[in-house]
């Protein structure tokens, strides 16, 4: 692939190449030493990512008492963890997500009478979808990094054995073993090193989840163009006089299209070995992230802060990508799910009662087939990827703030 030919892939290719996705993954990036320049700056983002965690987990034990703060590490560390996992998974597999972008070209399947008009929408819809998300994510990491600005006069109080210091409030309140004269004094050093960590996270996020919305889109709609043709099979028929000419097509036709079909299920099964660790990984910690920050915005608004206060925007700020960003994750694979579901129905649609034993044998074997293929993402033996698990999050997430706020309802009146 070339900077020409980004128009024939359903993937969001210039964007890739923005965040140094595309570079991250092609094989052919220029070398120096031997080295790709862009694994070496993942590898960099991965030991940030480390580094940071390794500093919230050792500041948390200075916040034991400030329960708000230590929720905040917590929350944090999730976030992190998750964004340097995808980061160093992504440039370990890199060379098998590179042989797979194929399946997301607009000539990847070989049926010369498909609808090529529906994956041009697939295109824009994955454009569209990946530059909504940059927006959502980038909103989050500029509302971290800037946010120290705008309470100055906010000041974390830590102990240090018998002795408490005041340092200002930071992006990522790290406790660094100084005084707090020597912090407050060079405060804009230390910003900079937790405000470029959650650039870091920022890029991270924005890097992989559009690779995979894009990648998720582009796998829907293939699907959906196979099915459509498989429905419009043996509209030809009409049209030719020769009804043994005519089975002879409708069967060479079948044929490109069940090996457009497994070539399809082929890559599908290799995207979703890559994705399936990390998709785990990511409902888990995104999951945890939404209860924790629900619960947050909760404590912060019960404690007596204004919803309009800036630790609960960055809160409000954070969530709501987070729940949107669940539900379409949950939503594509549903999409997948559906659209693979959906090929023996636009097989028996297909004007099939006519046509030749063979033709219907064939007909059939494909069927069959199809039954057999348990194509779905799932993160353990049952629960599957869909809108339903998106249900039982939100469920889980309103069942924990309810009994929260009825319990502090008690208190109050107590």
């Amino acid at each position: 692939m070339t900077l020409d030919d980004e128009q024939n892939y359903i993937v969001n290719l210039k964007l890739m190449k923005i965040t140094g996705f595309y570079q991250l993954i092609n094989p052919g990036t220029p070398k120096y030493f031997g080295f790709n320049v862009y694994k070496i700056g993942a590898a960099i983002e991965v030991m940030s990512g480390i580094i940071s965690i390794l500093l919230l987990c050792s500041s948390s034990y200075y916040y034991l008492d400030n329960t708000n703060e230590l929720m905040s590490h917590f929350m944090l560390v999730v976030a992190i963890f998750f964004s340097t996992f995808k980061i160093s998974w992504v440039s370990r597999n890199s060379e098998t997500i590179w042989n797979n972008l194929d399946m997301t070209s607009v000539d990847f399947l070989s049926y010369t009478g498909h609808k090529k008009e529906t994956l041009q929408i697939a295109r824009a819809k994955s454009i569209s979808t990946t530059i909504l998300f940059v927006i959502l994510w980038s909103s989050v990491t500029v509302a971290w990094s800037i946010s120290p600005f705008f309470v100055r006069d906010v000041y974390l109080n830590v102990k240090f054995n018998d002795e408490i210091r005041r340092f200002r409030y930071n992006s990522l309140n790290y406790v660094y073993p100084i005084n707090e004269e020597s912090y407050n004094k060079h405060f804009l050093y230390f910003y900079v090193v937790e405000m470029l960590q959650v650039v870091f996270w920022g890029h991270g996020t924005v890097a992989y989840d559009t690779f995979v919305i894009s990648i998720c889109i582009s796998i829907a709609f293939q699907l959906k163009t196979i099915a459509v043709s498989y429905t419009s099979l043996n509209d030809i028929k009409r049209d030719v006089k020769n009804l043994t000419h005519n089975d002879l097509e409708a069967i060479f036709n079948l044929k490109l299209l069940i090996q457009d079909q497994q070539n399809m299920f082929k890559k599908i099964k290799e995207t979703y070995k890559i994705f399936q660790p990390v998709t785990f990984v990511q409902l888990a910690a995104q999951s945890m992230l939404i209860i924790l920050q629900a619960y947050m915005i909760f404590i912060n608004h019960f404690n007596g802060f204004s919803l309009l206060s800036v630790p609960i925007i960055k809160l409000v700020v954070t969530v709501a990508p987070n729940i949107i960003h669940l539900f379409i994750t949950c939503y594509l694979y549903h999409n997948i799910n559906d659209q693979k579901e959906s090929m023996n129905f636009a097989l028996y649609s297909s004007d099939w009662t006519a046509m030749s034993i063979k033709y219907k044998n064939m007909l059939l074997f494909i069927m069959r087939m199809n039954d057999a293929e348990k194509l779905k993402l799932k993160i353990s033996l049952r629960k599957i990827v869909n809108l339903e698990m998106f249900a039982s999050v939100m469920h889980l997430t309103y069942s924990i703030i309810s009994v929260l706020a009825k319990s502090y309802g008690n208190i109050k009146s107590k």
